[in-house]
Parts: structure tokens; C-alpha cells; sequence
């Protein structure tokens, strides 16, 4: 093999293990983590003021032995663009302060993996009722769509 071809492959070869880092790191975090799901809707928003016609799944997966928390917002619909999203800290039926930003990939999709050692530590696992996710957009600052975490 001619040393030109040999330093393609090979350029190829890494660059595609670069590119599948974050899904790398994303399926470690799953597998060695514990997961907790909300639906996210309009009417969950507190004080009504939320998109009606708003609707989207969450998944935030918290572990210890890599200090993570990831997560994946999906299936939204009935909303426009979301802006920003959070994870809350309050009960169903109260508002919370936001505990920890959830960012845009890369790709525009909201999933990806933070850092998270200090924040994770006992607050969300074993206490996922006491947090909620929730999405914001320009005609709802204020929220547009929520829901609370759950096992």
C-alpha cells in the first residue's frame, strides 16, 4: 500500500471515531447511569401559561462514575423554535429555578453531555418528582412546554 493511501485511510479512520465521540460518551453515560423520562406538555407549564398545543418527550440520564448528566428532548412538536432549555428544580404544580442549562448540539438537536459532578451529586437521583424539564421559546418565554421527571 502507497503511503498516500495509507495516510487517507488512516485520516479517515480517525476522523469517523472523532465524529462518534459524543455517541460514544452518550452510550456510556446510558449504560452505567440512571435514567429518568418526562413528558412535556402546554398544559404542565404553571400558571397556564404554556403552548397548548405543545407536546415533546425528554430523557436525562445522570451517572456518578463518569460525573455526566445527557440528555435528549424529542418528538417536539406544536411549538416554535425552542430557544433554551432546563432542568428545574420544584414539584408538579410550582415553579423552580433552573438548576441546569440542557444546550443545543451541534447538529441543532437538544441532546449532548455535560460535566456535572457538583450539581449531580444525591439532588436528582433518587428525587427525579422534585425537578422538571422545560422548554422555552420566543412566544413563551416563560415556558412553553413542561414536565416533571420521573423513574
Amino acid at each position: 500500500m502507497n503511503r498516500k493511501l495509507t495516510f487517507t485511510l488512516v485520516s479517515l479512520t480517525g476522523a469517523a471515531a472523532l465524529a462518534g465521540c459524543a455517541t460514544l460518551e452518550e452510550e456510556a453515560v446510558d449504560a452505567t447511569s440512571d435514567t429518568y423520562n418526562a413528558m412535556l406538555t402546554g398544559a404542565n407549564v404553571v400558571g397556564g401559561g404554556g403552548d397548548p398545543d405543545g407536546s415533546a418527550r425528554a430523557e436525562i440520564s445522570v451517572s456518578d462514575g463518569f460525573g455526566q448528566v445527557c440528555w435528549e428532548i424529542k418528538d417536539v412538536v406544536g411549538i416554535d423554535a425552542p430557544t433554551s432549555a432546563h432542568i428545574h428544580y420544584g414539584r408538579a404544580g410550582t415553579n423552580g429555578p433552573p438548576v441546569f442549562t440542557l444546550a443545543r448540539s451541534n447538529e441543532g438537536n437538544w441532546q449532548g453531555c455535560r460535566d456535572a459532578r457538583e450539581w449531580t451529586q444525591n439532588r436528582l437521583q433518587g428525587n427525579p418528582a422534585e425537578f422538571y424539564v422545560q422548554v422555552h421559546n420566543a412566544a413563551y418565554p416563560n415556558g412553553a412546554i413542561r414536565g416533571q421527571l420521573a423513574d
